[in-house]
């Protein structure tokens, strides 16, 4: 029986790897072919809203939307600095400091969820201001991992993308192990959001070498495969490799009724990545081309917010702290 597991295990690790080993697609570096053109082209163009915001470059800084204002918080610089800090803003240009030292560990995933700001990672803990918070788990079952994300789904925050296994808390204080080994594989650095009433999992990276191995991360394999669940438990594989190529350290958000992809990093060829697709169903994508255009970068921080998609630091190399929004008309004016 042991055995038997084992195999098991074995195969759908090698099933997970081989759905992230195809060509990188119509979004790799390297390839310029005609794509066709998508129902939002031309409706919308980026604008840079401040080059340099108040606080300081950075990336892999946790966004969230709370009290009717953006939130940023902690961040990676150069040289493995953690800065621990929490910002927010009502209009992306003017952002304030609330916190100056976050109590929760540095790179917590922050989620919104029961009229709170929560932040998840080896441990939990919420705050009704971001000034006060209160530490509601010290030690989290899932442990301390690689990047994830947490999310509201199904009235309840979800811990995903770190790994094979998913979790849920209806309180933050006890988390339940929904599934022990998703068909997606043991993958991190992936885009996680909410999109048409489902969950969705998209790119990362296994931690398994490709053949032949990535010139950036030769440890990982990058994906451009795209999951969907409308339970959290039971996994559709929606496309095996989408258009765009494949990456680790992107971002997903829903915003107009669409699924996009925001940049990341190419690890196959080295390099970050500045182009956004959207998708209706994931199986159809079309790139989103602007007339301006934030620098390529991976782990940004984005959002949904006042009708519009925000693009907010990361690492263009060097890290910056510059803030972008797109406004594009209502989804029925756009289709």
């Amino acid at each position: 029986m042991q055995h038997l597991l084992v195999c098991a295990l074995a195969l759908l690790l090698l099933a997970a790897t081989g759905a992230c080993q195809g060509d990188a697609g119509a979004g790799g570096g390297a390839q310029s072919e005609q794509r066709p053109v998508g129902p939002l082209q031309g409706l919308g163009t980026w604008e840079l809203m401040i080059e340099e915001a108040a606080f300081s470059p950075r990336d892999t800084a946790e966004p969230l939307v709370y009290d009717g204002r953006m939130w940023i918080s902690n961040a990676y610089y150069h040289g493995q600095v953690l800065t621990r800090d929490l910002w927010s803003s009502a209009d992306g240009v003017n952002w304030t400091l609330v916190n100056d030292n976050t109590p929760y560990e540095g790179y917590s995933e922050m989620v919104v969820y029961q009229g709170k700001m929560w932040a998840v990672k080896g441990g939990v803990w919420s705050s009704t201001d971001g000034v006060e918070w209160t530490e509601v788990l010290a030690k989290a079952p899932f442990g301390i991992r690689k990047y994830g994300e947490t999310v509201v789904f199904h009235d309840r925050m979800w811990q995903l993308g770190s790994g094979p296994d998913v979790w849920s808390s209806a309180d933050g204080a006890n988390w339940t192990c929904e599934l022990e080994q998703a068909p997606y594989g043991d993958r991190a650095f992936g885009a996680v959001t909410i999109h048409d009433g489902k969950l969705w999992l998209a790119a990362g990276a296994l931690d398994a070498p490709n053949d032949p191995p990535e010139e950036g991360y030769p440890q990982f394999t990058t994906c451009n495969d795209v999951w969907c669940s409308e339970d959290g438990v039971n996994w559709t594989l929606v496309t095996e490799h989408a258009p765009w190529a494949p990456r680790m350290w992107t971002v997903a958000e829903s915003y107009r009724g669409y699924l996009w992809i925001l940049g990341g990093y190419d690890s196959r060829h080295k390099a970050n990545l500045g182009d956004v697709w959207y998708s209706k169903d994931g199986v159809t994508w079309y790139e989103f081309v602007s007339d301006t255009q934030w620098a390529p970068r991976h782990e940004p921080s984005t959002y949904v917010y006042d009708d519009s998609l925000w693009m907010v630091a990361g690492n263009t190399w060097p890290v910056v702290n510059d803030v972008w929004r797109l406004t594009l008309p209502p989804q029925d004016d756009a289709d």
